[in-house]
This record gives structure tokens, C-alpha cells and sequence, in this order.
């Protein structure tokens, strides 16, 4: 019987091949992208669920509330580890680990290979499931660093030798080279974890950080990772370690609270801190989202196109029914020819995934774990296809089986104005859809414009950043050779750089006349940094070396005799616009509870991504930094040559460390990484929706024209004209984009604002941009309508009339 079924489903898609063309190859698109886009999020939902003690392991975070919300920092105090296993018994084990990168020589390799390693206590064998493939990795070697690596790295660079026992060296940012023993190998660390690492260091802690001291408050040093007991009550944990660690240490009072964070959830929900291996839960969301719009559409179109077709498999259905088919069997039948086209999809989205896999793979920056090739997940994506396949096909099969024979063979079926109705219910959601995708797509192109030529207060342009170090007494000779290679216009050392850290130094001050206390931030860097960073003076005058007061040297002025405080306090500083009008800051005059006397006021610049807000900055001069971020300001076209003699001239000073920089507009691009991720993705995927939504438009007109391409013909030989034929069968058609389009304005305006909350500085919404939507929208779709339209106006009328 199903044999049968199948048999005759075949027959009649192969009958009809325009309509099966078009079905199957909306089918195929859709069932391919959704395919893809699933991977990608089983891929992203599967992080750190595969270690056997997942559910009780939990990262502590450190959380300040204050009036402008809560701010969580994923460290704590070193000793809040030891102290909770001594002090509650829910507390199975602790480890503090956290990433870390080195170079390392390798092989033949001298410079160094750079490799991202898991710096964790002993206790980690009690966290993950890490399988030993050599060596004796759990037995502590005193005297070196204990380095466990993968069998990646072995395989690599060890020729397939044992490197168990071998000593290899670190090559540095900066300080001296450390040697690090091999004690064993370890089989790869899965890529689907946020402790994505090629090895394992052993952390050694001195004894005193597992002390907790009272005066201990606030919160800094290590990522804790604590496993509890199975069954503990993490909110009612909670609640009493924070109570314990206020009696300890009193910082209640400062506002730090603990929380503990389940390890499953770090990896997508953790948008507080800056990681290389983070995802966000939002991005999950928008890819299902997309995935599931995707496929809805593919079915619509399957919908829609099926039902056009009741009226040409009436006699079909009628003549069955005289022979004695039951309403259930008819069912089935159709269902059968339903189920086959999306067999068919299925097979060729299947060929086509391996094919677009890979490029997602490297849009995403890493390996899928998950794939449409591991068993369970094929399992899965079967079932839902089969379950889509029978869902989608069951209407057009119930409506297709209810009338009576009578009334079929009678050709009195009813034109149905609940099946016409449905019919531009469907249009209209699949234009909804795009219109929505094509608005959202043109506010993120606007948004990321506008970061990209917004003024950041400083020249981003033509600037290299040199990692932190610790320059030593070398420093401040080797800038000075810095500033002497060609091309070099002006070179400074500071603690701070674009994008790259975050302020060492701060203060609690009170705003005149306001009750809320704000944190200002002090960059400390050289006299040569504002001339570097190109920052516009608004009012006073820039530091010189001309006043005493103006460069000073912070290791001379550290201390707690009067002397000293009096030097600290008539220090010379700069504050930015916005910090003047908000501290009410007068030039010469200081300000309450800030260090220094503002001598200038130079113009607003963006500390950080344009995500956050302007934050109140001082600028003060040190002759002497020994650590801190190295600018160089190079002209433009000698780029190349500037960096090759700076590596020959750190090479002379630092033989040991490795220079490691970037240029800084490069590094400011990346704050908006996965910014330009979501425009690539949703100018790929308005790009599908529109061409499915278009095919199944296409469809839909042609058969339109077909039923009605004897009133066409009767028309024509009346005198109607080819723009009245068209305006005829498009008006219906663009009269439902239309509708489309005022439905998906307030939608795609919601969904925009929710985004637009991310920035602190962004575009305003203006109504060209509905307007260009609506425009596009229109265009697309009456493009589409009118190659059929012109199509049925062209055509012969006598020859559709003569069987008449």
C-alpha cells in the first residue's frame, strides 16, 4: 500500500515539473540553511557538557552593586577557595585555573610556537575528564614548571617521539625564559568547552594565598572553580557564603557579593568579561530564530503552492472517491507525495551541507564539534524533517479529501474564500519576514557605519600598540632609539592603550551637588603621550616638561610623609570635557578627593568600544614607566620598514621576550567582531529569505496566470492593453507586500531598539530607512510578479481560445 502511495507521488511530481522544480528547490534551500544553522547551535549549546561532575562544578564571580547595577568580574581573592573547603561541607574540591598564553620553543622553532594553556592546581583531575595518553602527569615534579600537553602538540613537533621528561624553554613578552618539564601527554581537551587549550601547567601557589586575612576586601587575582556536593542547594550556598565572607572581611559594606556561576552556563552567558573563547545565549537565539524563519518559509511556499493546486487535482480526488477511496486513505496519499518532496530535499540538502560547512566553520573562527555526520544529532534532524514533512503536507491533504464527489465531479467546488484568505495570510508572513530581515540588515549596516567614521578623540590611524611589558631600566633608552627610526613621528609608554586595558588606577569621588559617588580613572603615562594619541586641547594648556609640577617621577613620590602628599597634590593633571563638566572642574583649582591640580581640558575620546559610556579620566606625566603599553605613531607608507627595524632594535635590547603588537584601528575593529558577524549573517540569510519568499511569489503568479489566462486572452481581444493585463494580476500581489510591509515596520522598530540598547552611542532610526525597506520590498516583488505577468500580456490569445 505505501509502496503504491510512493509510486503515484512520483508520477505526479515528475508530471508536473515546474511546480515540483520549485517546491523542491525552495525545500532544498531552506532544509540546507536550516541544517547548517542548527549545527552551529547544538555546537554552541553543547559547551562544557560533557565532563561527568558538570552539574556540581561552579565558577564564583565577584559582584558590585551600585546605582548604576550590578558589575561581575569573573575573579576573587586567592584564598576564598581554601577557606570554603575548610569552612562548608558542600564544598567537595576547589580549583583555581584560568588561560594563559606563551611561546614556547618547539621543534625547530627558536622564536618561539605561541600556545593558549590551562594554568590550574592539581585539583583540576578532579574537574575534567582528561584521559593520560603518556607519562605519569599527576605526580608532581618539584623544581620545574609541570607542563602536560596534548597529543596534538606531541604529534606536531615531537616526530612522534615520547616527550615525556623533556625540558623545553618559554620565550616571553617580557622577564626572564622559565623552563618547563614535560610530565605528560594528555589526550586533546574537546574544542566545545571555554577551557579551550592545547596544555596543562600546574600552578604552584605560595602557602600564604590560601590564607584568608580580614582586612581582605574587594575583589582581584584568580578564576575559582568549586565542586560541590551533589543535590546542594546553590541559592541557600550561596546565601551563607556571602554572609560568612562578610563577617571575615566587612566588605559588605563596599557593595562585593559572591555568585556561582554553573560551568555549563560560562561559555554563552558571560558577556561581563572579555574572552577569546566566549559565546553569547542572544546569538543562539538570533541563529535558532533564523534557522526556524528559514524553513517556515520553505513550508509556506510548499503550502501555498499545494493549495493553488486544488482545483487542477479536483476531478482527481472525486474520481477516487467514486471508485471507493475513504477520506483516510486519500489522506495519506497525499501526505505520501508530501512526505517524498521534502525525502527529496532532505537528500539533496544533504549534499549540499558538507559543502557549506566548512566556510561556516571558518566564519566562525573554530571547529563543530557537532555535525549533521554524529549519529545522534542525524537521528534527531530525521525525525524533525519526517515530523515538519507530515506537519506541513496534513492541510492541503485534509482540504483536498473533504469535499463530496458530487460536488466535484459537478465542478461546483467553491473557490473558497477561507482557502484565498489563507492563501494571502501565507504571502503576507513571508513577506513580514523579509521586509523585517531587510530593515534589521540596513539599521546594523548604518550602526557599524557610524562607528567605523564616528571621531574617537584621538587618531586611530597610522598607530601601533606594543603589548605590556616590563620595559625595565632599558625603557627609556630604547624608546629614545624608537623615536630615531625613520618613519617613527613620536613614540610613548603608557599604562593604558585603545582597546587594550583597562585603567590601573582609580577613585571614589562625589558629584557636586549629587548624593551618587562615581569611579574616576587615571592614565599614567609619559610627556610624549598626548602628543602620540594626537588629543585635542580644549581649554588651559597641555603638560611640559618646563613644569617641575607637570612630569613627575612616581617611584620618587611614593609614600605617606607630608613632603610627598604635598607633591602628589599639586601635581599637575589633564581632565577631559566630559570629566570638567561633571566634577564642575576650574583650571589651577582641585578637585575634591582627586590627586593633582587640572592645569587643561582637552576633548572628549572614547577609552573604550563605543558599548560603553564616557567615564571620567585624568591624564598624568611620569618620567620614569617602566612597565606599561608602548604607542608609536608611524607616516603613512612606512609601515613596513618601521616594523622591521623595530623588531632588529628590540631584538638588541630584549633578546629573550618576543615583540608582539598590533596596529590599533585593527584593534578597535575587533570590539565589533561579533558585530560584523551579525551584518555578514543577516545579509547572507535576507538574501535567502527574499529568494525563497520571491520563488514561492513566482509560483504563486504563475499558476494565478495560468487559471486565469482565458480571461487574459478575452481581455486582450477586447482592447485591454499589455500595462493593464499586468496591473491586472500584480495589484493583488503588491497589495499584500504592502500590508507586509506596515506589519513588519513596528516588529523589525522593536527588535532594532532592543540591539541599538548595546551602544551607547548609535544611530537614530530615521524614516528613510522604513522607506528604502519598503521600497526594496516592493521592487523585489513586483520584479518577480511581472516576469509571469508580462509573460501571460504577451501571449498569443488565440491560442488559449480555441477550444473555446
Amino acid at each position: 500500500m505505501i509502496k503504491n502511495y510512493l509510486k503515484i507521488a512520483w508520477r505526479s511530481i515528475w508530471k508536473h515539473k515546474a511546480y515540483s522544480i520549485i517546491n523542491i528547490a525552495g525545500l532544498s534551500i531552506g532544509l540546507t540553511a536550516c541544517l547548517i544553522v542548527a549545527t552551529v547551535v547544538f555546537d554552541e549549546l553543547s559547551y562544557d557538557r560533557q565532563w561527568s561532575k558538570g552539574n556540581d562544578i561552579y565558577r564564583v564571580l565577584s559582584s558590585r552593586s551600585s546605582l548604576k547595577g550590578e558589575t561581575l568580574r569573573p575573579e576573587t581573592i586567592t584564598a576564598f577557595g581554601p577557606s570554603l573547603k575548610k569552612d562548608f561541607p558542600e564544598v567537595v574540591d576547589y580549583c583555581r585555573m584560568h588561560l594563559s598564553d606563551n611561546n614556547f620553543k618547539l621543534g625547530t622553532e627558536k622564536q618561539g610556537i605561541p600556545i593558549t594553556y590551562l594554568s590550574a592546581e592539581p585539583s583540576v583531575w578532579n574537574f575534567l575528564d582528561l584521559k593520560i595518553m603518556a607519562g605519569q602527569p599527576k605526580a608532581i615534579v618539584k623544581g620545574y614548571k609541570n607542563l602536560i600537553i596534548s597529543a596534538k602538540l606531541s604529534k606536531l613537533y615531537f616526530n612522534n617521539t615520547d616527550p615525556v621528561g623533556k625540558v623545553i624553554t618559554s620565550v616571553p613578552q617580557f622577564g626572564k625564559p622559565e623552563k618547563y618539564l614535560i610530565t605528560g601527554v594528555i589526550a586533546d581537551i574537546p574544542r566545545n568547552t571555554h577551557l579551550r587549550a592545547d596544555a596543562i601547567v600546574i600552578a604552584d601557589y605560595p602557602p600564604n594565598w590560601d590564607v584568608m586575612q580580614p582586612k581582605h576586601g574587594g575583589t582581584s587575582f584568580l578564576t575559582q572553580y568549586f565542586l560541590l556536593k551533589p543535590g546542594t542547594s546553590i541559592t541557600a550556598f550561596t546565601q551563607k557564603v556571602n554572609a560568612t565572607y562578610a563577617k571575615l572581611t566587612n566588605s559588605m559594606a563596599a557593595d562585593y557579593t559572591y555568585r556561582f556561576q554553573p560551568i555549563k552556563d560560562v561559555y554563552l552567558r558571560s558577556d561581563f568579561e572579555q574572552s577569546e573563547v566566549r559565546g553569547s545565549i542572544r546569538t543562539v537565539y538570533i541563529f535558532a530564530g533564523v534557522a526556524t524563519l528559514l524553513l517556515l518559509i520553505a513550508c509556506i511556499n510548499f503550502v501555498n503552492l499545494t493549495i493553488s493546486r486544488v482545483f487542477n487535482r479536483a476531478k482527481e480526488t472525486g474520481i477516487r472517491k467514486v471508485l471507493g477511496a475513504e477520506k483516510l486513505q486519500l489522506i495519506i496519499r497525499f501526505l505520501a507525495e508530501s512526505l517524498l518532496f521534502f525525502v527529496i530535499a532532505f537528500a539533496i540538502a544533504i549534499i549540499l551541507y558538507p559543502l557549506f560547512i566548512k566556510p561556516v566553520q571558518t566564519y566562525l573562527g573554530h571547529k563543530l564539534v557537532l555535525n549533521l555526520y554524529n549519529t545522534s544529532f542525524l537521528v534527531l534532524t530525521i525525525c524533525c524533517v519526517l515530523f515538519v514533512s507530515l506537519l506541513t503536507g496534513l492541510y492541503p491533504a485534509w482540504y483536498l479529501s473533504r469535499p463530496r464527489p458530487v460536488v466535484i465531479l459537478r465542478d461546483k467546488l467553491s473557490r473558497g474564500v477561507q482557502l484565498n484568505f489563507l492563501k494571502k495570510c501565507l504571502v503576507v508572513g513571508q513577506f513580514v519576514i523579509s521586509a523585517t530581515i531587510i530593515l534589521i540588515t540596513l539599521v546594523v549596516h548604518n550602526q557599524l557605519s557610524y562607528i567605523n567614521k564616528k571621531d574617537l578623540g584621538y587618531d586611530k590611524n597610522n598607530l601601533l600598540s606594543v603589548d605590556f611589558s616590563n620595559w625595565g631600566t632599558k625603557g627609556a633608552d630604547f624608546k629614545q632609539n624608537v623615536k630615531h627610526i625613520p618613519g617613527v613621528e613620536n613614540v610613548s609608554i603608557a599604562n593604558w592603550s585603545p582597546s587594550r586595558a583597562p585603567f590601573s588606577m582609580s577613585n571614589e569621588v562625589t558629584i557636586p551637588g549629587e548624593k551618587e559617588k562615581t569611579t574616576v580613572y587615571f592614565i599614567n603615562g609619559d610627556i610624549d603621550l598626548v602628543a602620540t594619541l594626537k588629543f585635542k586641547l580644549k581649554n588651559g594648556r597641555l603638560l611640559t616638561p618646563s613644569f617641575a609640577s607637570d612630569v613627575m617621577d612616581s617611584d620618587s613620590i611614593f609614600g605617606t610623609s607630608i613632603k610627598t602628599r604635598e607633591l602628589i597634590q599639586r601635581r599637575s593633571i589633564l581632565a577631559t570635557s566630559y570629566t570638567a563638566n561633571l566634577l564642575s572642574v576650574k583650571l589651577n583649582n582641585p578637585v575634591l578627593k582627586v590627586e593633582g591640580i587640572p592645569v587643561g581640558v582637552i576633548e572628549d575620546f572614547n577609552n573604550e568600544s563605543l558599548h560603553s559610556k564616557l567615564k571620567p579620566i585624568f591624564i598624568q606625566a611620569d618620567t620614569n614607566i617602566t612597565a606599561g603599553y608602548m604607542l608609536v605613531r608611524v607616516k603613512p607608507g612606512t609601515a613596513k620598514a618601521v616594523l622591521t627595524n623595530l623588531n632588529k632594535l628590540y631584538k638588541a635590547y630584549y633578546p629573550d621576550n618576543i615583540l608582539k603588537y598590533d596596529w590599533v584601528d585593527e584593534l578597535l575593529d575587533k570590539q565589533y567582531q561579533a558585530e560584523h558577524k551579525l551584518q555578514q549573517l543577516f545579509t547572507c540569510f535576507s538574501f535567502l529569505i527574499i529568494f525563497l519568499a520571491c520563488l514561492g511569489l513566482f509560483g504563486l503568479v504563475s499558476f494565478t496566470a495560468s487559471q486565469r489566462l482565458k480571461e487574459i486572452s478575452i481581455r486582450k481581444v477586447l482592447g485591454a492593453d499589455v500595462n493593464s493585463i499586468l496591473m491586472l494580476i500584480s495589484k493583488d500581489y503588491l497589495l499584500l507586500v504592502i500590508i507586509a510591509i506596515v506589519i513588519a515596520s513596528p516588529i523589525a522598530w522593536y527588535f532594532i531598539q532592543q540591539w541599538l540598547q548595546n551602544f551607547a552611542y548609535r544611530v537614530n532610526v530615521s524614516w528613510w530607512v522604513f522607506a528604502l525597506t519598503a521600497f526594496i520590498t516592493l521592487l523585489i516583488a513586483f520584479i518577480t510578479i511581472s516576469f509571469q505577468s508580462l509573460k501571460a500580456a504577451l501571449a498569443n490569445p488565440v491560442k488559449s481560445l480555441r477550444s473555446e
